[in-house]
């Protein structure tokens, strides 16, 4: 049986200079830029009171 991701994927477009931006900031985080784009979206939205649930 082949192994399958159960995550959802989901592309999105980047404002000029984001992308650079984010890259920077995941290498000092040492974390990929995946990882930091979903670390900011946690704390954005604990911020705003929403709580996200993971599966895993």
């Amino acid at each position: 049986m082949q192994n399958r991701r159960i995550e959802d994927k989901f592309m999105m477009r980047l404002p000029d200079g984001w992308r650079d931006a984010i890259k920077v900031e995941a290498k000092k985080s040492h974390r990929s830029m995946n990882a930091e784009i979903l670390a900011a979206i946690e704390v954005a939205m604990r911020i705003k009171g929403v709580r996200l649930e993971s599966t895993s």
